[in-house]
């Protein structure tokens, strides 16, 4: 009878309720840790999350900085940019000053010399002569019929250097040897009169005629006999600028001019030759 008592009233083998109760310990400890981990995780996160708004808060003082920077520069080359600009044009306008004066002094200079050489018969006929080959050498002002020859960029020119619808110095130069060829006489660029010494090139953007800088468009005047626009039209320059207006669109035209003055050429200097003595 006490042994049926005993098992009705420990049912339960005492190792096993040993092992329940060690079970149920590890299961409340489980449920404490799980319970403590989410704000371990809040913890561990939110450091990253602290850097990350460091480095975003850095780089957008950085961008700020170098906006800042950037515009305060834009501005700075704007402003020496147009202090540069200003100075070319006040350049340019004293240079044109001085070539006034320079035109006037050599006209007094003329006629000095035309009045002192008219005194005598042989006077009269160097006077002459000198008269002719000045208006060949480009040393004093001549008039008469000719044509004029436009020359200009395209629309969409690019600029660059492959760009068949920008004008260099080059198309300058072979538009005056045809010229020149078809009989020309006396030939200016935009005003800048051309002699056997004249330098016709380019230096960066500009083209220098007599180290002049010239901007499109680029007028050629030359004078010269009454079919000297027929003739040049139909020589191999003339004929390739019509088709490269017509394919490219290039700005060419050759206009016929009734009446025609060019400008003595600036900064002549004169050169003597002597021959030499025969051994």
């Amino acid at each position: 009878m006490s042994l049926l008592l005993d098992v009705m009233t420990n049912a339960i083998d005492q190792g096993y309720h040993d092992a329940a109760e060690r079970k149920a310990e590890a299961a409340a400890e489980a449920g404490d840790q799980a319970a403590d981990r989410p704000a371990r995780a809040g913890r561990m996160t939110l450091g990253p999350l602290l850097a990350v708004a460091v480095v975003l808060a850095l780089a957008g003082a950085l961008f700020a900085t170098a906006a800042v920077a950037t515009h305060r520069g834009a501005a700075a080359a704007k402003r020496a940019r147009n202090q540069l600009v200003q100075q070319i044009h006040q350049r340019t306008a004293d240079a044109d000053a001085l070539q006034r004066q320079l035109d006037e002094l050599q006209q007094q200079v003329k006629t000095a010399r035309d009045s002192a050489l008219s005194a005598s018969g042989r006077g009269s006929v160097l006077s002459a002569e000198v008269s002719e080959l000045e208006a060949v050498t480009g040393g004093s002002v001549v008039e008469g019929p000719g044509v004029e020859v436009t020359l200009n960029d395209a629309k969409n020119a690019s600029g660059s250097d492959n760009s068949l619808g920008t004008i260099y110095d080059r198309d300058l130069q072979a538009v005056v040897d045809a010229l020149f060829a078809s009989g020309a006489e006396a030939i200016a660029i935009n005003g800048q009169r051309l002699t056997t010494r004249t330098a016709i090139r380019e230096a960066g953007d500009a083209i220098l005629v007599d180290y002049r800088p010239l901007a499109p468009p680029y007028r050629i005047d030359a004078i010269g006999p009454s079919d000297l626009g027929t003739t040049f039209a139909k020589t191999q320059t003339g004929s390739l600028y019509a088709n490269w207006r017509q394919v490219y669109g290039l700005g060419f035209t050759v206009e016929p001019r009734a009446a025609l003055t060019l400008p003595s050429a600036a900064n002549q200097v004169v050169h003597y030759a002597q021959p030499l003595e025969s051994p």
